[in-house]
């Protein structure tokens, strides 16, 4: 055997290592992610009954230190809250229609006497009213 051969069945076996390195790790993570999976779905419905016996308790404590007067009075002060605010905007008031109605019938008779008046102005420039004359002054002479 020359040089050559040897050096090239060298470079071939460590290409070959190197490929069987590939495969093994290709092996390997994927017998990890099957391991794992069926770990996941085994603890994934034990994980999930401990979340909500814990949510359960957390509720439990929460209605307890809550007391529901005062839920109901808390409740009850907001909507009288809303209300005084509805009230002070007008909102809901059967009195707000008629007042929007007395508004625009004061704005119409407003509009009325303004087209009047400016009916009226115009027949006023055409006779319009005569200035008296001004005097001359007379130019002083200088001698």
């Amino acid at each position: 055997m020359s040089k050559k051969d040897t050096a090239a069945d060298k470079n071939s076996d460590i290409a070959r290592n190197i490929w069987l390195a590939g495969l093994g790790a290709y092996g390997r993570a994927f017998d990890e992610a099957v391991n794992r999976y069926e770990k996941a779905s085994k603890d994934s419905p034990k994980l999930f009954k401990d979340l909500v016996k814990r949510g359960q308790e957390l509720e439990d404590e929460t209605r307890s230190k809550v007391n529901k007067s005062d839920l109901v009075k808390t409740t009850t002060t907001l909507e009288d809250r809303l209300k005084k605010v509805r009230a002070n905007l007008s909102f809901g008031s059967p009195g707000l229609k008629e007042d929007i109605e007395r508004l625009e019938r004061k704005i119409d008779g407003l509009n009325d006497k303004l087209d009047r008046l400016a009916k009226a102005k115009p027949a006023a420039r055409r006779a319009p009213v005569k200035k008296a004359a001004r005097p001359k002054a007379k130019a002083k002479r200088t001698h």
